[in-house]
């Protein structure tokens, strides 16, 4: 302690009598990381259990579904599909996409990205066709012939499970690479710098929700394309392509409002809230992003027929149906990346009319605290669902 006239006066420290060094050194205790040099770790914590009412608000998006369709009736809007207006009341928005890609790399990398997902899950999901062995195809064949729904509907659950477990599995890395594109125009309009780092920090905060409405839509759009695909019995029906583009326009907005860290019923709101407060853009936007992949669609349809026509043999031949999904995988395959580098046009765009209405202004750094480990549960879950799948394609 200093005192005036610049003399220093020397203290000692004051005891604590009540304080036991030997009970303090020589006691038996557990030992903590620190306690050996080294940094003190946080503990590690489960996240928070969601409210149950979180847990069921995945319903609010079919509900959101059922909004739309009465927003259209009441105002007498009808989606068109083949509609060039669609294209004119977004080009700003198409325009900045354009900008923002060209000025921010790391979002032709998620596309990329997309589209290695997207190739390595039609290749897991054809193996089940090589797998089934050849008579069993030939018996659901007569069955089909003959009207026999049980023998069909057997390898049809086959067929529904498989295809689940890689739709649900390849929904995370798509979910993760959707909500980074969002990610980086956040950033951008929060005068945040846009890395792949800072742009996978944020798209994995709300990563649980994401995955399951990512899933969700994707198993709508595979249902949807399958339906379209030419049969024997039944059509697609008007109705049913209504309630296909209701669902899409009306969960439009429910990414970027994820992104954010809203919950279901939350993200629901703000989609149909894009939808009434801009109903032009919302609804351009999401038929505009539509019509090019049905162009795409249909291109990659008829040059698989072509290219099997060219270098396919016969389907009754051993493993004929196995060869022929795979041949045509060329044609799909690409189609994929092309539709893979229009998806960043509309997840830029949407995410733009979505800052338009509700701003968002997003906080650099960290989302949870230093001192502490959260356990990601989705991730854990997604490993597991990877393993399976890596484990038995190659015991098969």
């Amino acid at each position: 302690m200093i005192q005036a006239g610049g003399k220093h006066e020397l203290t000692t420290n004051p005891l604590d009598e009540t304080d036991d060094l030997a009970q303090r050194l020589f006691s038996a205790r557990r030992r903590e990381p620190s306690d050996f040099g080294r940094r003190r770790e946080g503990p590690v914590v489960l996240p928070p259990a969601p409210p149950w009412s979180e847990r069921i608000g995945l319903t609010s998006l079919f509900s959101a579904r059922g909004e739309a369709q009465k927003i259209f009736a009441a105002t007498g809007t009808k989606p068109k599909l083949l509609s060039t207006g669609n294209f004119s009341s977004v080009r700003q928005d198409l325009s900045y996409a354009a900008k923002l890609m060209m000025q921010e790399k790391e979002i032709l990398l998620f596309a990329a990205l997309q589209w290695l997902v997207i190739g390595l899950a039609y290749l897991l999901w054809v193996q089940v066709i090589d797998w089934i062995p050849d008579s069993v195809w030939a018996e659901v064949a007569r069955a089909v012939d003959n009207d026999r729904e049980a023998q069909t509907g057997i390898a049809s659950l086959a067929l529904w499970g498989w295809s689940l477990l890689i739709v649900m599995t390849a929904a995370y890395p798509i979910a993760v690479l959707n909500a980074a594109m969002t990610a980086a125009h956040y950033l951008r309009a929060s005068h945040h710098p846009s890395t792949i780092g800072s742009c996978l920090q944020l798209a994995l905060k709300n990563m649980g929700r994401l995955w399951l409405f990512t899933a969700v839509d994707a198993w709508v759009t595979v249902n949807a394309i399958a339906d379209r695909l030419p049969r024997k019995r039944g059509k697609r029906t008007a109705a049913e392509e209504a309630a296909y583009y209701a669902w899409k326009i009306a969960t439009a907005g429910v990414l970027p409002s994820m992104v954010a860290g809203n919950g279901f019923a939350m993200a629901a709101k703000e989609s149909i809230r894009l939808l009434e407060d801009q109903p032009v853009r919302a609804i351009g936007i999401r038929m505009a992003y539509s019509l090019m992949c049905w162009i795409v669609g249909v291109s990659a349809y008829v040059g698989a027929i072509v290219f099997f026509m060219m270098f396919g043999g016969p389907l009754t031949g051993e493993n004929g149906l196995y060869h022929f999904y795979m041949l045509i995988g060329a044609p799909i395959f690409f189609a994929v990346g092309v539709t893979s580098l229009l998806r960043p046009f509309f997840v830029i765009a949407i995410s733009k009319l979505y800052t338009d209405v509700i701003p968002v202004d997003v906080e650099a750094g960290p989302s949870v605290a230093e001192d502490e480990k959260v356990i990601d549960i989705p991730a854990i879950v997604f490993v597991m669902l990877l393993c399976f799948l890596v484990t038995f394609y190659f015991a098969s």
